[in-house]
């Protein structure tokens, strides 16, 4: 099994990790988990406490970022703030988004990218529990914080990349153009019409790769007059759809129906029953 601390992207934080990994082991009182009730903040958090139920290691959890004078605690910073740091006596974890190299170019040039809160808590969590069910299971949303983060409509996002092909490598995933999603969920972007992409996904298996090329570019006409998506947002909506086995709809899609819970309760709820259905079920 491949650990995501052994590869290149995670080398600045890789120690850190690994230690906190084995400093949580030996706690001899429940661990406290502190984050702002956001939606990236709500995937870095379903994927440590995944790895927490799954080893029978007592936590709670709790929406702020006031650290406690002498509780055992990992904090998640939302903001780019660059800042992964491991205190210990008492153990004191903090997870903030770092911008590192995702690839080499080939001229030679470092293409870097955001090596996110979520990626860090996978990866912390997967040292946690190598072979937890829950933990394993939730691991295709190891790229649900590169997806929320603005790099991606700015540029080409190198970490989303190399991330993805990990999970691909790993059997977690597969990746399918968007009339192959089985319910594919596009409310966020106005510029498809869900009418045409039925009629679409319903013949596309007879089409051949230019006419699934032609009907794909007809599909997304309306974004090309508008500021957003980025183009490399784009292919992924349209071309590299994350899938993940027993799912119906990709991984944007969800992250789009994650959202609407900010919009039906307050923060504290929201971010409650997103962790919650994510440590449960693996989806939304």
């Amino acid at each position: 099994m491949r650990l995501l601390v052994n590869e290149a992207q995670f080398s600045s934080v890789s120690e850190i990790l690994s230690s906190a990994s084995k400093e949580i082991e030996r706690l001899n009182e429940p661990l406290l988990l502190l984050c702002l009730p956001t939606l990236s903040s709500s995937f870095s958090m379903a994927a440590i406490e995944s790895s927490l139920v799954d080893n029978g290691i007592t936590y709670r959890r709790k929406f702020s970022i006031e650290s406690p004078d002498n509780s055992p605690w990992i904090k998640i910073i939302d903001d780019d703030s660059d800042i992964t740091s491991l205190e210990t006596n008492p153990f004191r974890l903090t997870i903030s988004t770092l911008i590192v190299d995702g690839l080499i170019s080939h001229k030679g040039e470092p293409r870097k990218g955001p090596l996110t809160s979520v990626s860090q808590s996978h990866a912390l969590s997967q040292l946690i529990s190598p072979n937890g069910q829950r933990t394993r299971r939730l691991r295709p949303w190891l790229i649900s914080g590169n997806w929320i983060n603005s790099a991606m409509d700015n540029t080409y996002d190198p970490i989303y990349s190399a991330l993805r092909d990990f999970l691909l490598d790993d059997g977690l995933i597969k990746v399918v153009p968007l009339p192959e999603v089985p319910e594919p969920n596009v409310s966020e972007y106005e510029w498809i019409d869900e009418n045409t992409l039925h009629a679409i996904s319903s013949r596309w298996i007879s089409l051949d790769l230019e006419g699934k090329a032609r009907v794909l570019s007809n599909l997304v006409r309306g974004s090309l007059i508008k500021s957003k998506p980025s183009t490399s947002r784009l292919e992924e909506i349209v071309w590299h759809c994350v899938l993940a086995p027993g799912w119906s709809t990709d991984l944007a899609g969800q992250i789009s129906s994650a959202r609407l819970y900010w919009n039906e309760n307050s923060s504290n709820i929201a971010s409650s029953k997103v962790i919650d259905k994510l440590i449960r079920d693996g989806m939304i």
